[in-house]
């Protein structure tokens, strides 16, 4: 009987410590600024590859898909509204960064050498 009730009190102790760890890291994840940014970003890759998120810079806009500008949240399309001569419809962010020559795809580029030199 002694030898259960010790093996049940390993298997509590493995268990607390195990679910402390797990709190422990997400709650380390989510105080963390950069941890933050990078699931960020990594979110963006994967809207990026469903074709949902069409920015004109590198590295692309936030402020889209946190659904701060004009389009659903977690999408872009300042690289279309650009194309289609839609200015107003070009986030601030996508705005400066190209000002700031962060262009990244090649239609774009063109454009935005003819508007900001």
């Amino acid at each position: 009987m002694k030898k259960k009730f010790y093996f049940l009190i390993c298997i509590f102790i493995f268990a607390v410590s195990i679910i402390a760890l797990i709190f422990f890291n997400l709650e380390n994840n989510l105080n963390n600024p950069n941890k933050v940014i990078e699931n960020l970003y990594k979110a963006i890759e994967k809207a990026e590859e469903k074709g949902e998120y069409r920015c004109c810079i590198e590295p692309p806009c936030t402020m889209c898909y946190l659904g701060k500008w004009k389009f659903e949240k977690g999408t872009c399309y300042c690289d279309d509204a650009i194309l289609e001569g839609r200015d107003e419809d070009v986030c601030p962010e996508c705005k400066k960064g190209l000002e700031e020559g962060l262009c990244k795809s090649g239609k774009i580029c063109e454009l935005n050498e003819k508007i900001y030199g």
